[in-house]
C-alpha cells in the first residue's frame, strides 16, 4: 500500500475542490495510506508541524501549500504540486490554471454585454495574474479594442487602497474591470463603495474562481469565472498514482474554466444602441429555441442588413454567432454539471433528435459530446 502526504488549503474552494476530486479517484480505483497534517487550531503552528514531518517515509505527496516544501521537492519521489509560484519545478508535477483560456472568457463575456471599455486589476510579480492580463488585452485588441487600463500593484491593503480608489474614479464610465481573481473583484468592490461608484452601472466587475461563498456575500454578489478544480483533483490523483508506479513521466495539469456565473455585479448591457439591446435580450430569452437571425431582426424596427452592420461594429460578432454561443454554452454546462442522458439535453434546445444535436455539438466544438464530457 503506497504512502502518500496530502496538504490542501481547505479553508478555500480551490482547495477542497481539488480535495474532492482526488477523493473520488482514491475511493475508486486505488487504496493509499493517506496522511495529513492537523488543524491549524489544535497544533497552532502549521508551518512547523510542517517542518517536523519525516518526508522521506513516504511514495508520493499532493501539495496545495507551498511554504516551507523546499525538503520536500528535494526528495526524488512523485509529488503533485499547486499555488507555486514558478511555471516548471525540476522532478515535480505541477497543477496550474489556464490562464490563456481565463483571459479568453473574461474578453469574450465583457465584449458580449457591449462594453467600450476594458480594465484589469491583478498582482504584482504574480505569473497567473500575469498571464491572465496579457491574454486578457491580447484578445481584446484583436477585436479592436486598442485601450485598456490596468492598475497592477501588491496586495497592500492600507496604502493600495486610496490608489485604487483615485484609479476607478478616473476610469471612463461605463467600463468592465477583470480582476485576476475574486479576492482582487472583492477589493475592487469594496473600492467602489468607498467611493460612491455605481456596480454594476458604472464600473462591471467579474472575478475568478467563482468561491460561493465569497462571491453571494459580497455586495453586490460578484460574478465570477468558473474553473473544473475538482476534475483536476481526480486528474491529479491519478497522474500521481501512475507516477508511483512508473508508468508515467511529470508533467503540466491545466486547470480549465467552465462557466461565467453572472451575478449582480455584471448584470448590466453596457450598450446605448436600443436595437442591439433588445436583440441581445431576445436572443438571451430564446437561444434555447432553435430562433434564427431573421426572428432577431423582427423584434427591432432596422432591417437584417443594418443590424448585422451594428453587432459588428459593436460587438465585433454576428447575430448568428451570438446565438450559437449562449447554445454551446448551455449545452457544455449541462454536460459538466449533470449526468442527464444527451437526449434530454437536446430537448432543453428543442433539437429534433440526439443525433442532430450531437452533430450540431461536434461541428462547433471539434470534439463530440461524448468526449467533452
Amino acid at each position: 500500500m503506497k504512502k502518500v502526504l496530502i496538504i490542501v488549503d481547505t479553508s478555500r474552494l480551490t482547495g477542497r475542490e481539488l480535495l474532492i476530486g482526488a477523493e473520488k479517484y482514491i475511493s475508486a480505483f486505488t487504496r493509499w495510506e493517506v496522511h495529513t497534517l492537523s488543524p491549524n487550531y489544535l497544533t497552532g503552528d502549521f508551518p512547523k508541524e510542517f517542518q517536523n514531518i519525516n518526508f522521506s517515509e513516504f511514495d508520493g505527496f499532493f501539495i496545495c501549500y507551498t511554504k516551507n516544501i523546499d525538503r520536500i521537492l528535494k526528495i526524488k519521489k512523485p509529488k503533485i504540486i499547486h499555488h507555486t509560484p514558478k511555471e516548471v519545478l525540476p522532478d515535480a508535477s505541477l497543477i496550474v490554471t489556464n490562464s490563456e483560456k481565463i483571459g479568453d472568457f473574461a474578453a469574450e463575456y465583457f465584449i458580449s454585454l457591449g462594453f467600450k471599455n476594458y480594465a484589469y486589476c491583478g498582482f504584482k510579480n504574480i505569473i497567473w495574474s500575469e498571464q491572465r492580463r496579457i491574454r486578457y488585452e491580447q484578445n481584446l485588441k484583436k477585436k479592436g479594442f486598442d485601450v485598456i487600463y490596468s492598475f497592477i500593484d501588491s496586495p497592500s491593503r492600507n496604502i493600495e487602497k486610496q490608489c485604487l480608489a483615485s484609479w476607478l474614479k478616473k476610469l471612463p464610465k461605463p467600463i468592465c474591470i477583470f480582476a485576476c481573481n475574486d479576492d482582487r473583484a472583492i477589493y475592487i468592490l469594496e473600492a467602489c463603495k468607498s467611493s460612491n461608484i455605481n456596480v454594476p452601472e458604472e464600473i462591471a466587475v467579474l472575478g475568478v474562481d467563482n468561491d460561493k461563498i465569497v462571491c453571494n456575500l459580497s455586495s453586490p454578489p460578484l460574478s465570477s469565472i468558473e474553473l473544473n478544480f475538482e476534475n483536476t483533483g481526480y486528474k491529479a490523483a491519478r497522474h500521481l498514482d501512475m507516477l508511483m508506479c512508473k508508468k508515467a513521466i511529470n508533467k503540466t495539469i491545466k486547470v480549465d474554466p467552465i462557466e461565467i456565473i453572472t451575478r449582480k455585479s455584471t448584470d448590466v448591457f453596457a450598450i446605448e444602441d436600443s436595437e442591439i439591446a433588445s436583440a441581445l435580450v431576445f436572443i438571451r430569452n430564446n437561444f434555447h429555441r432553435p430562433i434564427q437571425v431573421d426572428d432577431v431582426v423582427k423584434i427591432t424596427n432596422v432591417s437584417r442588413r443594418e443590424l448585422e452592420y451594428r453587432f459588428n461594429d459593436h460587438l465585433k460578432k454576428t447575430i448568428k454567432g451570438e446565438i450559437e454561443r449562449l447554445r454551446i454554452d448551455h449545452i457544455k454546462k449541462k454536460l459538466i454539471n449533470s449526468n442527464e442522458p444527451f437526449y434530454k439535453i437536446a430537448a432543453t434546445l428543442e433539437f429534433t433528435d440526439p443525433e442532430h444535436f450531437s452533430r450540431y455539438f461536434k461541428n462547433m466544438t471539434g470534439i463530440s459530446p461524448s468526449k467533452f464530457r
